[in-house]
């Protein structure tokens, strides 16, 4: 059965080990009652409801065809989560299958403040020739975090933050890596001087 988990997990801005711990279980747990590798009864249904505090019939309603901006990037490779929510059209994700979007808060490297970033996630055995793309990464036990992937294997990745001298950060234990795919960039107006006529 089809359900909303991920959604609202998303929406509320929570990590699967955050979710987990809030209803006592664990990671691998919430990973599967998302994806539909477990059942997910009546009890489970009920228990997620109140932990992502939606009523149980918002959890098995269809997927929403919104895309939501959840974070946004800081330098260092820091992500931090934003107090509401953006809403953003779905047409701009048409480029991943899991998308999550993130807004860029301030200048670094070839990004610009404002810059907003939708990612594709992809499970850490599915990163082979993302060596050299801009990610957000995300491990079981700390925060995402956002840079060039320059290292990937037995479940640990290496990204270096887009500034210059910035230092690389290692990640263990990864949930998911997310190269970005698309890169929405707003320009100034252009300014019209009247010719007084």
């Amino acid at each position: 059965m089809r359900t909303r988990i991920r959604h609202f997990r998303k929406v509320r801005g929570l990590t699967q080990t955050e979710l987990a711990e809030a209803l006592g279980t664990t990671a691998a747990t919430v990973s599967r009652l998302e994806t539909a590798d477990m059942t997910v009864s009546t009890d489970w249904l009920e228990r997620l409801a109140g932990a992502l505090d939606v009523d149980v019939r918002e959890l098995i309603g269809g997927e929403p065809g919104s895309l939501v901006c959840q974070a946004e990037l800081r330098r260092g490779g820091r992500v931090s989560s934003l107090a509401v929510g953006m809403l953003l059209s779905p047409a701009l994700a048409e480029d991943a299958r899991e998308p999550v979007a993130f807004r860029v808060a301030e200048d670094m490297g070839t990004y610009a403040a404002g810059d907003m970033l939708i990612a594709d996630r992809v499970q850490p055995e599915e990163t082979a020739g993302l060596l050299g793309r801009d990610c957000i990464a995300a491990s079981i036990h700390s925060a995402h975090h956002f840079g060039r992937l320059v290292d990937m294997a037995d479940g640990r990745c290496v990204i270096v933050p887009p500034e210059t001298g910035a230092a690389a950060i290692t990640l263990d234990e990864v949930e998911w890596v997310a190269p970005v795919v698309t890169l929405i960039r707003r320009f100034p107006p252009v300014s019209r001087h009247r010719s007084g006529k």
